[in-house]
Order: C-alpha cells, then sequence, then structure tokens
C-alpha cells in the first residue's frame, strides 16, 4: 500500500498498485471531523463504503446519512458532497477508476508533511488547477452555500 495522503482534509491511502492494475482504484480513507468535501463533479463513478463512523453525504438534490455498513454509489458527473459532523474520524473504502487514484496521487501530499490549518493559497491553486486538467468541475462559493456549506 501506497502512503496516506492528505487531499484537502480526507486522507487517502491507495490500496490497488496503478501501475499494474489499470481496471479500477481501490482506497482507504478516513474523514476527520468537521472536514468537508465540497460539491463537485467528475466522470469517474465512485462507490464508497463506510467501516466505521458516520458521515453525511449531499446527491441528488439532498443530504443523508451514511452509517457503518453502508454504501453509496456516485455514478459519473453526479454533483456531490461529503461533511463529517460528528466527532470521530470516519473510515471508508473507496473503489473509483485508475484516474481518480492518480488525482489524488497528483495532489496529495503525505499526512506528516502537512501543516495544522487551512490549506495555502499555493496548494488550494494546485488542487484547482490539477482538477481542471482532469476536467472536474468544482463548485463556486454559492453553489456550495445553496446546499448548505459556507466556504471561507
Amino acid at each position: 500500500m501506497s502512503k496516506v495522503l492528505d487531499v484537502m482534509g480526507p486522507r487517502i491511502q491507495l490500496v490497488t498498485d496503478l501501475i499494474e492494475n489499470k481496471d479500477y482504484s481501490l482506497m482507504k480513507a478516513e474523514v476527520p471531523a468537521g472536514v468537508i468535501v465540497p460539491v463537485h463533479s467528475h466522470d469517474d463513478r465512485e462507490t464508497f463504503v463506510v467501516l466505521a463512523g458516520e458521515l453525511e453525504a449531499f446527491t441528488e438534490d439532498s443530504w443523508k446519512t451514511v452509517k457503518a455498513g453502508e454504501t453509496v454509489d456516485i455514478p459519473g458527473d453526479v454533483k456531490h458532497a461529503w461533511r463529517n459532523s460528528s466527532n470521530e474520524t470516519v473510515t471508508l473504502l473507496v473503489v473509483s477508476t485508475v484516474k481518480m487514484g492518480g488525482f489524488f496521487n497528483e495532489i496529495g501530499r503525505p499526512v506528516d508533511t502537512v501543516p495544522p490549518g487551512p490549506p495555502s493559497l499555493e496548494v488550494l491553486q494546485h488542487f484547482v488547477e490539477v482538477a481542471i486538467t482532469y476536467g472536474y468541475w468544482l463548485g463556486t462559493p454559492e453553489d456550495n452555500a445553496l446546499i448548505g456549506i459556507k466556504l471561507g
């Protein structure tokens, strides 16, 4: 398995080898308490299995609580967001495309090198530039406000 990467809050560890496996990417993820993943979409399908904890998922125009043992399947090009409103870290298995695994590798930073607090402007700019290169859509602050997420 690869090192644990901070991907703007969530921590991702690739389980599959992206060089040898070209069919899918299996990842272990941790979403610390209070972490929010703003609304976004991409052409990659993602399937999330909650192993421990409880997470809120926004998809198809509404929020729903996802608990340990439950699965959320998000087809490509569907706007979605996540938030951990609990006081504990949520652990997930994530199955997606090799492209998505490559994206996380490109934007992720080794957890032990990430200073506390919000990401720097340089880190945010890098994230946005790479997301655009991959063809991913990122919601504006207004898009996020419409679903109850306040950015900044």
